[in-house]
């Protein structure tokens, strides 16, 4: 066993969670977890079939108000490919 050690990283998991809103911008999701205010992570949106990937910032984390548990994250989108922001806009614009 290995005495002195110290060890640090960033784990990757794919984790369920439920959209609440979404913009342009970005999201609101419903996650069991809380996350880093500030931390970058990679999210997959299926948008009609098809898979949006989207870096977004962590704006905000917060308990749900809902009974249940869990956490409100708010995220803003800083990354996503111009094909993508167009599917995303034409998606949004439809549901107006």
């Amino acid at each position: 066993m290995m005495t002195n050690v110290e060890l640090r990283g960033t784990a990757r998991a794919q984790v369920p969670a439920r959209l609440i809103d979404l913009s342009v911008g970005g999201a609101l999701l419903g996650l069991d977890l809380a996350l880093e205010v500030g931390a970058i992570h990679d999210f997959a949106l299926t948008i009609e079939g098809a898979t949006v990937w989207v870096q977004a910032e962590v704006r905000r984390c917060a308990p749900a108000p809902a009974p249940g548990g869990g956490h409100q994250v708010a995220v803003e989108f800083i990354g996503i490919d111009p094909g993508d922001q167009k599917l995303l806009e034409r998606y949004l614009e439809k549901r107006k």
